[in-house]
Order: structure tokens, then sequence, then C-alpha cells
């Protein structure tokens, strides 16, 4: 008779991201904030969305920011804000959440997919130069997974093109350049979200546009009220974007949190990187890590995995968390088929086959890390 497995334990299990662990220190203070709102009930808009603005800005090294109702809807007001023409063709990646190319394409804009580096999970200043077309207006630079992707090459292209860049940091808040900057700042707007199981969440949905130009940024806080300065006279079409004070106020919260969170973080995969160099080593191709960038933000940990369904089956049956960033490319996305038609990205299309997240969230014990590496080894191996 075959010996069946064990059964995986409540003590075995290790979740990918568990909130709850995260916010249960700061709970009376979220408390505190969510009676001040009822207080002076001002729920939308308002005071706390007004602070937590400036807060943030200060945070990353902005001039200002723009609190938004998601990072959809931060992209989406940044490409309205930037007035360009109907068409004009937004350079981007196509191996991220499907927001970053359907935002594009509802600000009358058309997304056009580069593939990767080889050797990594962004495009380089190369591939955007080959995908330039006459039409080409902006360069949308998505820093995935929290990783700080060079910019500096990508930003002289667009200069000398004259086109604009704009940075999506919804994975990449506290990411820090190898001399220090912050993330955001290569571009003429940068943008976050504030879902919940980003690095800095709130209790719900929100977002940001961060930038430097002031009368810009009047632009987007127009657009996010329904193109409205003047109450009542709407000068340009908009949106309802507009950020809740209670989430603004959460926000406000955790924000200072973010720092030791994200060394945390850097802990975790600081870890990972060292438990897991042997099996990279022995593996070659085979198991392959991520980059390790100085000031990498690690919003999430992805490993490149030949027959990464099999593992991820085995860390299912482990009862370890973890998930798939990105099963498909956006140029495979059905509901994009008709929009940027691409015959293959086959650097893109490799990614999608290869890649696996593990669980790298502050919350995570010491012992819960041990039983990713054991459980991770043991199912490469097997």
């Amino acid at each position: 008779m075959t010996a069946q497995p064990a059964a995986t334990t409540i003590s075995d299990s290790v979740p990918l991201l568990d909130l709850a662990r995260v916010l249960a220190p700061h709970r009376s203070e979220l408390r505190a904030a969510f009676e001040r709102c009822l207080d002076h009930g001002r729920l939308v808009l308002g005071p706390e969305v007004t602070a937590f603005e400036a807060s943030l800005a200060a945070s990353t090294g902005h001039g200002g920011a723009v609190g938004v109702s998601s990072g959809t809807d931060a992209l989406l007001a940044t490409f309205l804000a930037l007035d360009l023409a109907p068409g004009d063709e937004v350079l981007t990646t196509a191996f991220t959440f499907i927001s970053t190319a359907t935002s594009v394409l509802r600000a009358g804009l058309r997304p056009v997919f580069v593939d990767l580096a080889a050797d990594g999970f962004h495009p380089d200043a190369g591939a955007y130069e080959r995908a330039w077309t006459p039409r080409t207006r902006a360069v949308l630079a998505v820093h995935l997974f929290g990783e700080p992707v060079a910019l500096d090459d990508v930003a002289a292209l667009c200069r000398r093109r004259g086109a604009a860049l704009v940075e999506d940091c919804a994975q990449a808040i506290g990411a820090r350049h190898a001399d220090g900057g912050h993330v955001g700042h290569h571009g003429c707007a940068a943008t976050l979200s504030f879902f919940p199981a980003k690095s800095l969440g709130g209790l719900g949905d929100g977002g940001a546009v961060l930038a430097n130009d002031s009368d810009w940024l009047a632009e987007v806080r127009s657009i996010r009220q329904h193109g409205c300065k003047i109450r009542y006279r709407h000068d340009r079409l908009g949106g309802n974007f507009r950020l809740d004070a209670l989430q603004a106020a959460m926000l406000a919260v955790l924000l200072p949190q973010l720092p030791g969170w994200i060394e945390r973080r850097r802990d975790n995969a600081t870890h990972y990187l060292q438990a897991f160099c042997s099996l990279a080593d022995g593996l070659g191709d085979g198991f392959l890590l991520p980059p390790d960038r100085p000031g990498h933000a690690w919003n999430q940990f992805v490993v490149r995995v030949a027959g990464r369904d099999r593992v991820a089956a085995a860390l299912q049956a482990a009862g370890v968390g973890h998930a798939i960033y990105y099963p498909s490319g956006l140029h495979q996305q059905p509901a994009l088929a008709g929009v940027s038609p691409v015959a293959s990205l086959p650097q893109t299309e490799q990614r999608c086959r290869e890649v696996l997240a593990l669980p790298v969230y502050p919350g995570l014990t010491e012992a819960e890390r041990d039983r990713v590496v054991e459980v991770v080894h043991g199912a490469c191996l097997a």
C-alpha cells in the first residue's frame, strides 16, 4: 500500500499575505482616525486628503501629490492631463497588470507593447527605441515587483524624441535607485496604488499621482473631480476619481510604518536569496532568482522556475501561499486583442510560463520563511 502524504496542518501553512497580522499593532490609531472622520463628517476629499497628500509628497521627494480613487485612476488621470491627441501611441510593457494598458486606452490613446530584456522583468531603452513610430508620444515604464528600473537611457530617449515619460510605481513605493533617489523622478509624473496588497495599502482602494509641476498637478486635481476647478463649471472632461477621506486617514496612519515594513521585506528577500543560492547554482536556468538591485522594495519576491506549475502544485499541497504574476501577457488578453496586435513577445511569454511569487510581506515569521524554503527546495529537486 502506497503511503499517503501527511495532511497539511494550520501550523504548517504559510499565507502569501496576512493583512490582519500586519495591521494589528496599529488598530488603535486606525480606529482613532476613523473617529476623527466621523466627528467632522467630510468624507470625500477634505482635510485628511490634503494632509495625506502633503505627507506623501514629502516622503517621496516630490513637489506635490494628488490622491485619487485607485492606481488605475491615477494612470487614467495622468494621461488625460497630458493632453495627447486621440490615437497617439504609448509604449509600454505587456508584462504587467491590465490596468497599465486599459488606462491608456480609456484616455483615447493606443498602447504599443514592447518585449522584455532577456535577463529580467522589464524592457530596456533599446526595446522602446525599436518600437518607436512617428505616432509615439509617451513611454509608460512600470517598476514591477518593487524593482527600481534604471531609466536614465529611457528618459534620455524620451527627451530626444519629445515624448512624455510616465512611471507606474504602483508596486514600488519606497523603492530607490542606486544613488538613493526615490523612483518616480525620471518622468513627468509617477503613479501609485494603495490597493491593500501593496507595500502601502489602504483599508480599501486608493491611489495617487506624484509630480513636481504644480500647474500640471492642478489639472490632475480638476480631472479627479469631473474637470471642475470652479464649482459647477467643467472646463475639461474628467471623472469621479476622488480619494475618500477615510482612506486618506488610514493611509496617513500607515505611511510612517512604510520604511520599517520595507526593511522587513528586504530582510525576507535577502534570506531567500541566500537560502536559494545553491538551488539556483544547481539548476541553472531551471531556477532563476530575481534581480537583487540596490533599493529594491520587494512588493513581490518572484523566482523563475522551469516546470513552474508542478512546483506551484507542490506549494499548494503544502499550504504555502504563492501567486503567478502574470500568467499571460497583455498582448494575449482577449480584451486587448484588437488594440495592439502583436504576433509574439517571446521574452514576455517565457516569463509568463516561469514566474512564481513567494511570501515576502513584513509580517512573515522566520519559521514561515524556513518553511517556504524547505517546500520550494523539495519541490524543485523532486
